[in-house]
Order: structure tokens, then sequence, then C-alpha cells
């Protein structure tokens, strides 16, 4: 097993999704997996506690219809989700209790038991040699919510309680993209454990919304990823300090209190001159960001329930309300046809749509795709923030 050594401490590294998530910055991964600090002083994250909850409730619930050999639907009533949620739900996140209860009665109705259900909540460890082991000494290792197996065939399925939906483009891809390799990992997982699996399917389902998006990943897939795996496992064994590393996983961090970028208070420097100083103000602001992102939910959960907040005699933090005129296009066309205008002199196209539109017409009408390709036009420009390396902004806002 490969093991992280930085002074006195020593971090057994053992490959899991998670585990690569918090080593994007080392202070995480310390305070995580060395100091293991105590978990009534992590900063409590209401949609993770969320998604917890979701997860152990829908695992007890499967879990008897197994047993019983019934459904969702015959088997789960109200009061068994009520229950379920009520073992597992945190009592700091209380009221969030009527939200999973709409999530998991939206699953018991629209999910349908498989026959061919291999595990759930299903424990995969591996050693060095890719070999099963126990779970405290795997190299690599990984809990699929739902495996499926027919012959030669598996089906992962992952529960999914965020709001936002992935692109399916996303989640495609073997490797580039978080969600993408995490699928990825767990149907290598499945590979290494049982060598006669050869095909994949890797779903995502929205316990919000009630459905589900899959994706394929071939062998070779799997070879590929491995071997991003293996540059991934040697890259953190090379560390060789706990300084943070901010980024987009400030995000999820469970110590973004803690961390001495965001506890720094220091005056800035009047100007930003050398390639040091630019390199501080930026770790400064992108985990002020994180915070400010959380203070802002919490924020706006306390206006809804209350008011407005007032800042001082003349500064209110909250709603502000606004009034804009808008015409609807399909009734301003005629008016202006009627005195020789036409509505492209004053409208500007959709480009959500547009998109929309060639998508579905490239599988539904092939030469209206190549003509609105044809006709389509660039447009370039910057935005000063934080992004991740390598990723093309795509502005979804802006018109043709």
């Amino acid at each position: 097993m490969k093991v992280l050594k930085i002074g006195d401490d020593v971090l057994q590294i053992k490959m899991s999704p998670s585990f690569m998530q918090k080593a994007a910055c080392p202070l995480y991964l310390k305070l995580h997996y060395v100091d293991k600090v105590d978990v009534v002083k992590r900063w409590i994250r209401i949609e993770a506690e969320r998604g917890k909850t979701g997860h152990a409730a829908i695992a007890d619930l499967l879990q008897f219809c197994l047993d019983e050999s019934c459904t969702l639907r015959d088997g789960v009533d109200d009061t068994m989700i009520r229950d379920a949620i009520n073992k597992h739900l945190p009592h700091e996140i209380m009221g969030e209790a009527g939200l999973v209860f709409q999530w998991l009665r939206l699953w018991r109705d629209r999910f349908g038991i498989p026959k061919n259900i291999f595990g759930q909540e299903q424990k995969l460890a591996l050693d060095e040699e890719f070999e099963e082991c126990a779970w405290d000494e795997a190299s690599y290792r990984g809990i699929l919510d739902l495996m499926q197996v027919t012959g030669s065939h598996c089906v992962i399925t992952d529960w999914k309680s965020q709001p936002h939906i992935i692109p399916e483009s996303d989640l495609h891809q073997a490797i580039g993209t978080d969600i993408a390799e995490q699928f990825t990992f767990y149907a290598w997982l499945a590979w290494k454990m049982y060598p006669q699996l050869e095909t994949f399917k890797v779903r995502l389902w929205y316990l919000r919304y009630g459905f589900y998006v899959e994706s394929q990943r071939t062998l070779e897939d799997l070879e590929l990823f491995e071997q991003t795996l293996m540059i991934k496992e040697r890259k953190i064994a090379e560390i060789e300090s706990w300084d943070p590393i901010p980024g987009k996983h400030c995000q999820y961090c469970d110590f973004i209190h803690m961390c001495p970028i965001a506890q720094d208070m220091s005056p800035s420097n009047p100007e930003i001159i050398t390639q040091e100083q630019a390199i501080r103000a930026a770790q400064r602001i992108t985990v002020m960001e994180a915070l400010i992102k959380v203070d802002k939910g919490k924020l706006k959960l306390y206006v809804n329930a209350n008011d407005n907040v007032m800042i001082g005699e003349n500064w209110i933090y909250g709603y502000n309300h606004k009034t804009s005129t808008t015409w609807k296009p399909g009734e301003v066309d005629p008016v202006l046809r009627d005195r020789g205008y036409q509505l492209a002199d004053v409208a500007n196209l959709d480009v959500k749509k547009m998109r929309k539109l060639l998508k579905e017409s490239a599988k539904t009408d092939p030469e209206l795709a190549a003509k609105l390709e044809a006709i389509s036009h660039e447009k370039h420009k910057t935005e000063f923030k934080g992004y991740r390396k390598g990723e093309d902004a795509v502005d979804d806002d802006e018109s043709f």
C-alpha cells in the first residue's frame, strides 16, 4: 500500500472518489484522514447532510423490499418512509425533513426494483495487486449504491440529491470531469473485482426529479482510466506539505472555517507586483468566495422566513423588487410586419433554444441541422474569475 509521509504524519493512500476530491487540497486531506477532526467541529453543509440521509433511508427501504420480495409501491408506505428518514436525519437539518420525504416518495413511486440486483450499498475493496481485501486495508475502494449484473453486463446506479442536472455530455466522458471519473471509478472497481464483466452502464438517479440518465463504459475506457488513476495516486504520494491549495473543491470542504487562508485577515498589499503576492491574493479570493456562497445560502433561508436585513441606515441585503417591460415574440411579430418591420430588427434568438433545436434536428432533420450549423457565428469574450484548468466556458446568455 502506498503511503504519504510528511514529518511525523503518515497517511495510507486509499484511492476512492471522495479521497481524490479531498486530495486536491493537502490540508483537507490531513484534517479528514490524519487529524480525523470530530464531526461536530466540521462545517455543516445542509445539502450534503440531506444527501446522506436520503442515501441511508433508501438503503433501509430497498433492503426491506428485497428481504420481503415485494415492490416499493406494495411494500413501502408513507409511515415507513417517515421512520427511515427519522432514523438517519441529523437534528441540525430537521427543517429539511419535508424535502427528503418528497424525494423518497417520488423514488418509491417511480423506481422499479430490478430482478438482477447483485448488491446495494456494495463495498468493493482492492489491494495494491487489485485483489479483494478488507475495507480498511484497501488501496482502492468505493461504495456502489446499486449494482446489477446479468451475465457479463453490469449496471451501476448512484442516487443524487443535487438540484443541478449534469449535462449528459459530461456523464459520457470516461475521464475529464469529477462526475465522469466518479462513475468510471465505480465501473473500474467492479471490473477489477469481477473480471468476467465486459460491458458497463452507469446511471445517475436524480432523487428530487424522479428520473435517471445513463452512459456506457467500455473496457477501453476502464483501461484508460486506470492509467489516469495511477498518475493521480503517484502525485498524491509526492505531496510535500499540508499547506492548503484553494480551488473549486473549497465549495465542498468540511473545514473551510478552519482554513488559514480563510482566517487571514491581514491587509492586502497596496499593489500586486510579484507572483507570490498574486498567488496569495487569488487564494484568499477563492476561499472567501466559497465562504460567501455558503453564507448567502443560509442568509437567503433566513430572509425567506423573516425579512430583508437592514445593515446600517441606508443598506439592505435581501430581495430587491424590480419591474421591467417585456413582449412576447408571437404577439410582436404581426404588429411589426403590419408596419413593414421584421422581428429580427428588434429581437435576438435564444441561444439555449437554438442549441436545443440544433441537437434535436441533428437526429430528426439532418438537413435543417446542417443549414443552422452553416449560418451560426462564433462570439468570443473573456471573464475575470477563478476556473478549472482546461475549462472552456460557454455563455448560454449571449445571443447570436
